[in-house]
């Protein structure tokens, strides 16, 4: 029955806010047109439905297979890509999209190419490999300058201000953001502004720039000339509700973070869903609430190790050791603190190895650069970034392990005295 559902609803909204219908793509039968449909639908389920991106990848390898189409097959591989890193199976879903990346380029198919590129970044920045994210996100921008769509030229510029922010580089991630800002306004690509504007605001806001935070959501909504977009409407709420959480509007943070947690299960968006709950527990940890706000953290925690998201399990472990520590539960103190300590390894284990995973796409772009007309501008930047963060996670990975068991032992030696 679930499944019936979701195929109804994915009929209605593809309908509703697209061109083209899922039903009118099915019945399609000339390729090009097919491949065009689908690109169309694409754009717009990344954005609204993440579960869509399943049957529409399925439909066009289907048809792909029967029409002996290698376009559509390896765009039906790029869909499937996409679908699995966003439920959070990087593994085949970095599978996928490297297929796709490795005809695209055999191709020269810049377009595609720099959106291959650009999704591998965001699967990077979703595991927490913010150094191997932005080298991804850079391989896009400079392949985007070969593609004859305009807006590649500037299509993973948000993604790289978004990485700057998590690497703690505020000056890069405003001017990176505020071009891509520029740009979006001069093509007059209005949800792409608001989008800047939000990213703008919340670093405005952690900044404690609570003025410029406040004009820049201001000119957010405002960007927004229709609620359609999911979202980009979730988005706007969750700003809206740091900036009054930040203000000490408990009353409209939570209004607003819960109706950024209604569109993002409409959505099927796992990170935004991670997000409000987070969102709604600090909220509750920040006024003392603490049995409310460690209700809304082992939500997050039992959802994150569903969707297999390690960076979200430790974020909400680490305010759940803090809520124990505020109860004077010792006990349930050391049972998050281990099982943090735990997923800390397990993600610096899997960084590493996809890290090492990693090598045969750079080494394949780095010997393709002479048979190509993509041009890396800075290849030895690349390597460089990619060396930086292999090493930084054999550190911490060395670290986590030798020093897991004095941690331990020193915060039950802490407890016994």
């Amino acid at each position: 029955m679930k499944k019936i559902l979701s195929f109804l609803f994915l009929l209605f909204i593809s309908r509703i806010f697209t061109q083209v219908s899922f039903k009118e793509f099915k019945q399609t039968s000339d390729a090009s047109q097919k491949l065009t449909q689908a690109q169309a639908l694409w754009e717009y389920y990344l954005r609204n439905n993440t579960d869509s991106l399943k049957y529409l990848a399925i439909e066009t390898f289907n048809f792909a297979s029967d029409k002996k189409s290698e376009s559509l097959k390896y765009f039906s591989k790029k869909i499937l890509g996409c679908y699995l890193v966003r439920i959070g199976n990087f593994i085949e879903g970095e599978s996928e999209l490297k297929a796709a990346l490795y005809h695209h380029q055999k191709k020269e198919d810049f377009s595609n190419i720099t959106e291959d590129l650009n999704e591998l970044g965001i699967s990077n920045f979703l595991k927490g490999d913010y150094h191997s994210a932005e080298s991804f996100f850079k391989l896009s921008l400079a392949s985007g300058k070969e593609s004859p769509n305009e807006t590649h030229r500037f299509l993973a510029e948000l993604n790289l201000a978004k990485t700057y922010d998590k690497l703690d580089l505020k000056e890069k991630a405003k001017a990176i953001a505020s071009h891509y800002l520029k740009e979006s306004l001069r093509l007059q690509k209005f949800e792409s502004v608001s989008n800047a504007y939000g990213i703008l605001g919340d670093i405005a806001l952690n900044e404690k720039k609570l003025n410029l935070a406040e004009e820049y959501l201001n000119k957010s909504l405002s960007s927004i000339k229709s609620n359609s977009n999911l979202g980009s409407t979730a988005q706007i709420n969750s700003n809206l509700g740091a900036f009054y959480a930040t203000t000490g509007n408990v009353e409209k943070a939570k209004l607003n973070f819960n109706r950024a947690l209604k569109l993002r299960v409409m959505s099927k968006n796992q990170k935004g869903i991670l997000e409000a709950y987070y969102n709604l527990g600090s909220v509750e940890y920040n006024e003392n609430n603490y049995e409310a706000a460690e209700k809304f953290f082992l939500k997050g925690l039992a959802l994150a190790k569903e969707y297999k998201l390690l960076t979200d399990q430790i974020d909400f472990l680490e305010l759940l050791v803090e809520i124990q520590k505020e109860k004077k539960d010792k006990d349930k103190e050391i049972e998050y603190y281990r099982l943090f300590i735990d997923v800390k390894s397990q993600q610096a284990e899997f960084l590493l190895k996809n890290n090492e995973e990693q090598e045969n796409l750079i080494e394949y772009f780095q010997e393709n650069d002479n048979k190509s007309s993509t041009e890396i501008e800075h290849p030895s930047n690349f390597w460089s970034g990619f060396l930086v963060g292999i090493g930084s996670l054999l550190i911490l990975l060395f670290i986590l392990l030798f020093f897991k068991a004095k941690l331990i032992s020193r915060e039950n030696q802490r407890y016994d005295d």
